[in-house]
């Protein structure tokens, strides 16, 4: 367990000692706070058109949950497809182009626990970017109006069960790309080759559902299954089943396997 932190931390003060994690995070946040700016215009919008109606009864069918945080956290998906690439390129490929994966196989430390290191430090990353992603729903719960409040019946405009479930839904989105990535990044010695590879099986993985649309049957549900938004999309209603889990489970730990596998055979090589 000590070789496992000891790797996870060196990563870790790697990303944060550079520019690359301060940028990715301020990319993240500047076009989450786009697309959560226009969410929270149109509910505005809307607001306002029913009270210029002369119904603000209709206020009650507005929900700030549904109408914002919901759109966001299901379209931050899209911004975790070209932020996971740059992250995880760099965890075993640079290693190797920087010749000191070498030094990293004949120190006393057993594949397993490279794997396992830089794992964890993957998922602190995307730990992080949870974290600031969840500042936009609680900006809303803070300074929400106080009509919003009085007409959802709550003492909180937002309704934090949904929104926690979301979040998770992403952090498991994330974690299940990362573990994409890492695999990736194991198999080659270059980050530029690493970071494409791995944007190309992450949108593969995200447009799956595309095709879906036009089959019908057992092929339908099978494409709609492999389709990451369809479970992400559980996790923002506030309602993931069993399945959800279970996909996201299969890749975090498929991929920390096969990477474990791929840095042993290169051991021996």
């Amino acid at each position: 367990m000590r070789n496992i932190l000891a790797i996870a931390r060196k990563e870790l003060s790697i990303y944060f000692t550079t520019p690359t994690a301060y940028a990715v995070y301020c990319g993240m946040c500047f076009i989450a706070g786009m697309m959560f700016l226009a969410a929270l215009g149109y509910f505005q919008k809307m607001s306002m058109q029913f009270l210029s109606f002369q119904q603000p009864q209709l206020l009650e069918h507005l929900n700030l949950t549904d109408m914002v945080v919901y759109p966001l956290l299901r379209n931050v998906g899209v911004i975790f497809l070209f932020m996971v690439p740059f992250l995880s390129m760099r965890l075993i490929a640079d290693e190797k182009r920087m010749r000191t994966f070498e030094l990293l196989m004949t120190s006393p430390v057993r594949p397993v626990e490279i794997m396992l290191g830089k794992y964890l430090a993957a998922l602190g990353l995307m730990a992080v970017a949870v974290l600031l992603l969840g500042l936009f729903p609680l900006i809303v719960s803070i300074f929400g109006t106080s009509g919003t409040m009085m007409n959802s019946g709550t003492s909180s405009p937002i309704e934090w069960a949904t929104v926690s479930s979301g979040l998770l839904g992403l952090f498991l989105v994330g974690a299940a790309m990362m573990a994409v990535g890492m695999f990736v990044s194991s198999l080659t010695e270059s980050v530029v080759v690493a970071a494409l590879v791995t944007f190309v099986i992450l949108l593969v993985l995200w447009i799956m559902n595309w095709q879906a649309g036009r089959l019908e049957g057992n092929a339908r549900d099978v494409l709609d299954y492999i389709s990451m938004p369809s479970h992400l999309d559980a996790f923002a209603k506030g309602a993931p089943a069993l399945k959800d889990l279970l996909y996201f489970a299969s890749f975090m730990i498929l991929g920390p396997y096969f990477t474990e596998r791929a840095i042993e055979a290169q051991r021996w090589a």
